[in-house]
């Protein structure tokens, strides 16, 4: 197996007369794939914070408190999943799976300490907070993009 095959990145930056038509396709996909990902995870997200602020809004009606723990808890969690989704689609689809991967992991434990500190900040900050709807709603937006993908289809 040549060595441009196993480095994409390499194969990138040949020029294009040194590289096999098949090869050009793949990348060509590679990118529209990766397009395609990153334009759905960001349409999960403002999916996301549009649950968050309507689902706040109505509570409003119901009472000021749960309503702005509610906004809090879906705001956390969006924040939380904006941040992985800028970091993990800022890097390049060619790149080496190693690094993709390296950046996904250091994604998710950014995610983890950005939410666990949303959470310390809020319960510090916030008097007085329902904690019931902060919680309630956080779990519930992150099930907005699976309920997304049923009734929604690209």
């Amino acid at each position: 197996m040549q060595q441009d095959q196993l480095d994409p990145e390499r194969s990138l930056n040949r020029p294009d007369s040194e590289k096999r038509p098949d090869e050009a396709l793949d990348l060509q996909l590679l990118e529209r794939q990766h397009q395609l990902s990153r334009q759905q995870v960001f349409r999960f997200v403002l999916t996301q914070l549009m649950v968050t602020i309507v689902l706040s809004a109505i509570l409003l009606f119901f009472d000021r408190i749960v309503a702005y723990s509610s906004l809090t808890g879906g705001l956390i969690a969006t924040l939380a999943n904006a941040w992985l989704a800028i970091k993990v689609f800022r890097v390049k689809p060619t790149v080496a799976a190693e690094n993709l991967l390296t950046t996904f992991y250091i994604g998710e434990i950014g995610k983890f300490v950005f939410t666990g500190a949303m959470f310390m900040i809020a319960f510090v900050l916030i008097k007085p907070i329902s904690v019931v709807a902060l919680l309630l709603t956080y779990l519930f937006i992150h099930l907005t993009p699976a309920v997304q993908n049923v009734f929604v289809k690209d």
